[in-house]
């Protein structure tokens, strides 16, 4: 009798996830939910023109030197509210990075695209916990996300006062959903500048309102190659 229902349930997650994917024409995601891939690209989005003159960048792996993608557009992970869907999870987005220098961050640039529900994420620069995301240091809630498949408009989040970094410090870029955005999809894109190296990465995932985590309601570390599209700039 149990298995019969875990075989239902598993039936049901994985027609849930092929119904999302028919209803959003040439969007795919893979069984666990994490990763969506855009098979048929839309009408390219006007790309963004970054105004980073004068900062410093503290990391970055938007192709900057592309004439015309600064992200990949097709490949992404998932960021998903609690109440996007009744057979997936909740999952949440985090990338590793580590100053080579004392710096202050002043804005954090991220290759976000819009899927379905509201839209708008919330943006974190975190401190690490023993190779996870730990406290949130500044976070912010940015709207107005390009609609998946398109390429390159990149969300940018800033603070005028400044964040200051330690040189050798592992910190986060998390992307993540608050009560405002809870049935909402995005998709944290991919970058086009490292095929080869994995990238620190880790995923939240909670099963509370359906789906099925291996690791609940909490951060996991993982590694993915190619990494998320992201910078960090500030000043010396």
């Amino acid at each position: 009798m149990c298995k019969k229902t875990l075989l239902t349930l598993t039936v049901l997650a994985l027609a849930s996830l092929t119904a999302f994917a028919a209803s959003k024409k040439g969007i795919e995601m893979s069984q666990d939910g994490r990763i969506v891939t855009f098979t048929k690209s839309t009408k390219s989005a006007t790309q963004t023109t970054l105004s980073d003159e004068g900062l410093v960048k503290i990391y970055g792996s938007l192709a900057t030197a592309y004439p015309k993608a600064l992200y990949w557009c097709c490949e992404a992970y998932s960021i998903s509210g609690p109440n996007f869907g009744p057979y997936t999870p909740e999952y949440w987005e985090a990338a590793a990075f580590t100053p080579s220098a004392d710096h202050t961050v002043t804005k954090v640039e991220v290759a976000v695209n819009y899927g379905e529900g509201y839209n708008g994420v919330v943006v974190g620069l975190y401190a690490d916990a023993s190779g996870v995301p730990g406290k949130a240091i500044k976070t912010w809630f940015v709207t107005g996300l390009p609609t998946g498949g398109t390429c390159c408009t990149v969300m940018e989040a800033k603070d005028s006062a400044g964040i200051p970094v330690t040189a050798g410090t592992q910190y986060w870029i998390v992307l993540k959903t608050n009560k405002k955005s809870s049935n909402t999809f995005a998709a944290w894109n991919v970058d086009d500048t490292d095929e080869l190296d994995a990238v620190p990465t880790a995923f939240w995932c909670s099963a509370d309102k359906g789906g099925s985590c291996g690791n609940n309601d909490a951060w996991t570390a993982s590694s993915y190659v190619p990494g998320p599209a992201f910078a960090v700039l500030g000043s010396n």
